[in-house]
């Protein structure tokens, strides 16, 4: 028979400024805890019959850190440490999220605890809600307002969808979406593209955006005709 782990969510929670909370929530499932943007240190009871031990994942230890052992037997529990989530010059303060597995000695049984630690939401949006490209422009540029770092930025996923677009292709820093195009030789149907982004952050939650573009019809130039000399069409008396 599996032996089965017990997580009490969270028995102490110690922030920065020095207070303290109690909260006792039995569960047998993958767990969510959510904490402040504050720095702290959060413990979590463990209750199974045998052995267990913890282990976080690598992304998580840039912020995390257990105080004290990590292993148990029976009854036990043990203590994350974590940094206050700001802007450090480099990353936005953004939201996060480090995993920590919980598993029995007997390799049967383990517990996934996703720790979130609240932070600026993730932005994304077109500067304008349509674009318009003139009919001979061969090279557009679509710009984006995000406070996304180069970081991140390297997970923006887009697209631009239309017959009439050869190519694009998005900034490093994920600010901009260079369209590349034929020239529209129409002179009376405009032609229409849908540009996309979206970004799926630590939490899950995916932020995205859309914006239309449309390139302008060619102008219809007056049709040329050749001067007419004087007294050539006077009438004969």
């Amino acid at each position: 028979m599996k032996n089965m782990i017990k997580i009490l969510l969270a028995a102490v929670l110690i922030v920065a400024c020095g207070c303290q909370e109690e909260e006792i929530l039995t569960q047998n499932s993958d767990q969510i805890v959510v904490v402040t943007a504050d720095a702290g240190v959060h413990s979590f009871g463990v209750t199974t019959p045998g052995e267990w031990s913890v282990t976080m994942d690598e992304a998580s230890k840039e912020w995390c850190e257990f105080v004290g052992p990590a292993y148990g037997k029976g009854v036990g529990a043990f203590s994350v440490k974590y940094d206050e989530n700001k802007f450090d010059g480099v990353r936005r303060g953004l939201r996060r999220q480090a995993v920590f597995t919980v598993i029995t000695g007997d390799q049967f049984t383990s517990i996934t605890i996703y720790f979130r630690q609240s932070g600026i939401t993730p932005k994304l949006e077109f500067r304008e809600k349509s674009y318009t490209f003139a009919h001979n422009s061969l090279e557009n540029v679509l710009t984006i307002n995000t406070n996304l770092s180069v970081f991140e930025a390297a997970d923006i996923q887009y697209s631009v969808a239309g017959e009439w677009i050869t190519e694009s292709r998005i900034t490093p820093n994920g600010t901009e979406i260079v369209v590349i195009n034929t020239a529209n030789e129409s002179e009376e149907v405009e032609r229409t593209a849908t540009a996309e982004i979206s970004y799926t952050d630590s939490w899950g939650d995916t932020f995205s955006a859309t914006t239309k573009i449309v390139q302008s019809t060619k102008p219809i130039i007056p049709e040329m005709f050749e001067p007419v000399k004087p007294g050539e069409d006077d009438d004969e008396l």
